[in-house]
């Protein structure tokens, strides 16, 4: 039983409650045993994340357990991707005289609570295999496997050795260059369905961090990169990357991750570059590593549909 009575509380976009909720949750995110993706490793990130997700999200919900002195003992949080899909953010929890358990079942049942009405949606959660109260939580409330991915990393000066070696990508008629907003139709799609960023939202949202670069030959769009730059942590992350499969094979996909590599690195703040692809996409994990990238850690994804 747990001693202490615990608050479960709203949080409501105050500077200093989610500088509070972002160190809580980075002492999580270093270790790979409590690991969870879609929230950054150090404070500084997550909590430019959660404000993000405040301020442009319709619909998140954040929620901490407070001990009896007002510490931070669990956080679990939800945003979502699109109407039909939505991400869990934890959950993250003390292990202090085992209450991992009960603090997670009561926070995930607020959430339903709140959501009760729910009806053909997804809720989805990754991590780690060392995570085990989070396997343990998935399949104790029904979530299936569907996903599973590496996340690379390229650091600066191993691009700058594998540069020499990458240099000389051809592809005929191919231009790489910015997105513009004539692209939109072709772009919308040939951008997954489901995308944890979908269309709209990565459009509405370009500036100097969040860049889209266009692959097209003539008029035709057939591929495109969309990467973020977080340049308080010091790198660069490459979130989606697509070609027309009736491209593929062409090295489109090689200069794309060239021109992201090549827009990236001379910004003095960046000195990695950051990118995740499916465990059983060995061709592409091939090519990224050609580029330099190494394997940092592998997330396994599930999901429950209402």
């Amino acid at each position: 039983m747990i001693k202490r009575k615990y608050l479960f509380l709203i949080v409501d976009g105050n500077n200093h409650k989610i500088r509070d909720i972002a160190k809580f949750i980075s002492q999580f995110q270093s270790n790979k045993r409590s690991l969870v993706s879609w929230l950054g490793n150090t404070a500084t990130e997550i909590e430019n994340q959660l404000r993000e997700y405040i301020n442009k999200q319709p619909r998140p919900f954040l929620q901490v357990a407070l001990d009896d002195s007002g510490a931070i003992r669990g956080f679990l949080g939800i945003v979502f991707s699109d109407t039909n899909t939505v991400r869990l953010l934890g959950p993250y929890v003390t292990e202090i005289e085992s209450e991992w358990d009960e603090i997670s079942e009561e926070l995930f049942r607020k959430i339903l609570e709140k959501y009760k009405l729910w009806k053909n949606v997804s809720l989805r959660v990754a991590f780690t295999r060392k995570n085990n109260h989070l396997n343990k939580f998935c399949k104790a409330h029904g979530f299936i496997q569907y996903n599973a991915e590496r996340t690379l990393m390229l650091e600066k000066h191993e691009w700058q050795r594998k540069e020499s070696v990458t240099d000389d990508y051809s592809t005929g008629l191919v231009e790489i260059r910015p997105y513009r907003d004539a692209d939109f139709s072709d772009f919308l799609n040939m951008h997954p369905k489901g995308a944890y960023f979908n269309a709209y939202y990565i459009v509405q949202n370009l500036n100097d961090i969040h860049h889209l670069i266009i692959a097209s030959i003539g008029v035709r769009i057939v591929g495109y990169a969309y990467y973020e730059d977080f340049k308080a942590d010091g790198f660069t992350e490459i979130c989606f990357l697509n070609v027309l499969k009736s491209e593929q094979n062409k090295r489109i996909g090689t200069k794309l991750i060239k021109k992201a590599i090549e827009d990236s690195f001379p910004k003095s703040e960046i000195k990695k570059i950051q990118i995740s692809v499916r465990l059983e996409n060995t061709a592409a994990f091939c090519l990224y590593q050609r580029f330099g990238f190494k394997e940092v850690v592998t997330y396994f994804a599930y999901e429950l549909k209402f």
